[in-house]
């Protein structure tokens, strides 16, 4: 017997019902920006992370429908900025944010676009054939020219200057060449881990500066600590060396006689000797 086909409310309820068992069991779920991206890059993550999260593509109504009355859930959504999805996974929200960083893909320009720099046509050789493109190139500004029956780019050919839209004859030149100038990729908007929800900003840490920012306020923490004398086991063995390096000086300069410092109060008795002595016999 065949199985009865759902109508379109049951599969609304279906999609809702979904979101709240995974919003239940998931460890992490976010929300994730696909504005302008193509489905392939979607797809190419969703097969990376296979065994880490799973994706859902829901109508914005039937997202708010499925996290209505949970608070956590309620503040999550109101991140989203455009069209969107939710991962759920059991990785946590810094390392989801950081997979989706390093794994950015190239993408076409399109007319309209606007350019995030200035992209530069290099010269160099192409593997264009003579023809009607190179008439398509030099509309798009590019020092296109005819060498060793190739296509040439004779010097580097700025087409279009950051901030500035793409025309229609610049995106064809580009798309002629190759030239993929934009990057493309998942970004996590938020998160909520354990009730708690992360925001793009906190999300997109600099690994390198923070470390940075962690070794600098070690040793700023410790230099204070020795400083004041305070005692922690990350510190004792050094003031136990400054107690110690402290106490022969003070032993030495005031002449203590104790057994750890009495061979150099004898040395600088005897340096001291020599010197009055010389004295006196040059006197």
């Amino acid at each position: 017997m065949k199985a009865q086909k759902l109508n379109n409310k049951q599969k609304k309820e279906k999609v809702v019902d979904r979101i709240k068992k995974l919003f239940k069991e998931s460890k992490v779920v976010g929300i994730v920006d696909l504005r302008n991206l193509p489905d392939r890059e979607l797809q190419t993550m969703k097969k990376k992370l296979r065994d880490k999260a799973t994706f859902i593509v829901a109508k914005h109504s039937l997202i708010t429908k499925a996290f209505e009355g949970d608070k956590k859930g309620t503040e999550l959504f109101k991140q989203v900025q455009g069209p969107s999805c939710l991962i759920f996974s059991s990785m946590d929200p810094f390392q989801i944010f950081r997979f989706f960083k390093q794994n950015k893909g190239k993408a076409a320009a399109k007319p309209g676009q606007i350019a995030p720099f200035d992209i530069v046509v290099p010269a160099g050789e192409t593997s264009l054939p003579p023809g009607p493109v190179l008439t398509e190139l030099k509309q798009a500004g590019i020092d296109a020219r005819i060498q060793g029956g190739k296509v040439v780019v004779g010097k580097d050919s700025t087409v279009v200057k950051g901030g500035a839209k793409i025309t229609d004859p610049v995106a064809k030149g580009l798309q002629k060449l190759g030239i993929e100038p934009f990057e493309v990729g998942l970004t996590l908007l938020a998160a909520v881990e354990a009730g708690t929800v992360y925001i793009r900003e906190v999300l997109d840490v600099d690994e390198t500066q923070l470390m940075k920012d962690f070794a600098s306020a070690a040793a700023r923490a410790m230099a204070l600590s020795i400083g004041t004398g305070y005692p922690t086991k990350e510190n004792i063995k050094m003031l136990l060396q400054k107690a110690v390096r402290d106490g022969r000086g003070l032993a030495i300069g005031a002449n203590v006689y104790e057994k750890e410092v009495i061979d150099i109060i004898l040395a600088k008795a005897f340096a001291n000797a020599n010197a009055l002595n010389s004295k006196v016999k040059t006197e």
